[in-house]
């Protein structure tokens, strides 16, 4: 106790607390010191500009020996990334790619039968293809493209069946 005497303010200390604990003066104040509690708002806003809700165009084209098939999305505005998948036997979506891509207000994915999601689909005649927008604000749009493929007599053909945003 000698040592806690010596201390400065410690009486202070003590009279306060005897004060208030002790004799119960003061109950109110020590009460509130302990339940100390504070209201806070929070503000959120939406960005300014979203993209729609949907493409406002999306087709799928063959040049004339369709060879080719070119997949066109249009939006307002240029997607951040543009990836494409599968659809598997399971129906679930194998692996996204994003090669042979061109970026801006119409994305284009450019297939022929050597583009790597047609070489890992190969034995399906008719493959799925759903295309996946990526906005800078993280939203995302898809559509999807029914592709044939002819690959009998090195035709090698890449034919759009139908487009679907």
């Amino acid at each position: 106790m000698a040592r806690i005497r010596n201390l400065p303010g410690a009486a202070t200390a003590v009279g306060a607390f005897v004060l208030t604990v002790l004799l119960g003066l003061g109950g109110a104040s020590a009460s509130a010191l302990w339940q100390q509690s504070a209201t806070a708002t929070m503000t959120v806003t939406a960005a300014a500009t979203w993209p729609g809700s949907g493409f406002t165009g999306f087709t799928c084209h063959n040049d004339n020996p369709q060879k080719t098939a070119t997949l066109t999305a249009t939006g307002s505005s240029a997607p951040a990334s543009l990836t494409y998948a599968a659809l598997q036997p399971n129906g679930t979506y194998g692996p996204s790619y994003m090669d042979e891509v061109s970026l801006g207000t119409a994305s284009t994915v450019g297939l022929t039968i050597t583009s790597p999601i047609i070489v890992a689909n190969r034995s399906t005649p008719q493959l799925t293809v759903r295309v996946v927008a990526t906005y800078a604000n993280q939203t995302q749009i898809t559509a999807t493209a029914v592709l044939k493929l002819e690959q009998g007599n090195n035709s090698d053909k890449v034919i759009c069946v139908s487009a679907t945003a």
